[in-house]
């Protein structure tokens, strides 16, 4: 069996070079759960549609999605 959970994040920076850095950390690193012995669990960010500018606060927008899939 498999469960599925998410998380969401909004990530917003004044800069795209300061988008890039932090999106490029959250989706290079995975979470992994290896330690009981029921169930592995890994799980990664991912980017959620495109990047936004937002031009009344002056701000670049992007949306996130944490996946984590476990084998039961």
């Amino acid at each position: 069996m498999i469960r599925v959970h998410r998380k969401y994040k909004v990530l917003k920076h004044k800069t795209t070079k300061e988008m890039v850095e932090e999106v490029n950390r959250l989706i290079q690193h995975e979470y992994k759960d290896k330690e009981g012995f029921l169930f592995q669990s890994s799980g990664r960010w991912q980017c959620l549609g495109g990047l936004v500018y937002c031009e009344r606060d002056s701000i670049w927008v992007q949306s996130m999605v944490f996946i984590v899939e476990e084998n039961a």
